[in-house]
């Protein structure tokens, strides 16, 4: 990672999911484009008390919750998502049985204090998506574009380490300086501990977890 601050992070862009397949990911494909994400913290504290002060404070959290919003609906996500079946002509939209985890990738712009304009890549674990809200109008002489934002809830993967105790990865970010950084895209990275005993991104075409 860069020791160059970056000052402001912007934009959205190369958005992609990748399927969960028993314990591999599938190839990640792209969702078009994107407008906005939303992640939103979803975590709290409990306080536990003895002698009428508090003695231990545990942090908990239970998932992210989020939205991606894009300039169109994605037919290649909605029917890996289980909502929407391909036909010989066109698709059709179905009743959603089961919520399919995948993971999303992302990309964002930076502005460097050296005047560079770093992208920073980043990975979600743990995803899960309800079927986007729809609106279309009409209401002025130019162009009403839409967008679509698609509910998400980000659980997380198990990150485990060598003293047998775990705890939830939820995201991994790389930026230009990082090792690996080129293929990071190109396929659902895991976290795993090296000899040692440091943790590293693998980054391959079939990724076990």
């Amino acid at each position: 990672m860069s020791d160059t601050p970056v000052l402001i992070r912007f934009n959205i862009q190369n958005a992609k999911f990748a399927v969960k397949n028993g314990d591999q990911y599938d190839a990640p494909v792209s969702f078009g484009t994107s407008r906005k994400l939303t992640l939103e913290r979803d975590a709290d504290e409990k306080n536990i008390y003895g002698d009428g002060a508090i003695i231990k404070v545990i942090p908990y959290g239970r998932a992210k919750k989020g939205a991606l919003t894009l300039n169109n609906i994605s037919d290649a996500y909605e029917i890996a998502m289980g909502r929407r079946l391909a036909l010989s002509v066109g698709n059709a939209k179905i009743r959603q049985n089961a919520a399919v985890e995948h993971a999303l990738y992302f990309e964002t712009c930076g502005a460097a204090a050296d005047g560079s304009q770093p992208v920073a890549k980043t990975w979600l674990f743990g995803v899960r998506s309800a079927e986007p809200n729809e609106s279309y109008d009409q209401n002025t002489d130019t162009v009403n574009e839409s967008s679509f934002d698609i509910p998400l809830i980000i659980k997380g993967i198990p990150l485990f380490d060598n003293i047998e105790t775990s705890d939830v990865i939820y995201s991994v970010t790389l930026t230009p300086d990082d090792e690996g950084y080129a293929e990071f895209g190109d396929a659902v990275p895991t976290v795993v501990l090296d000899s040692n005993n440091h943790y590293i991104i693998v980054v391959s075409a079939a990724v076990t977890i």
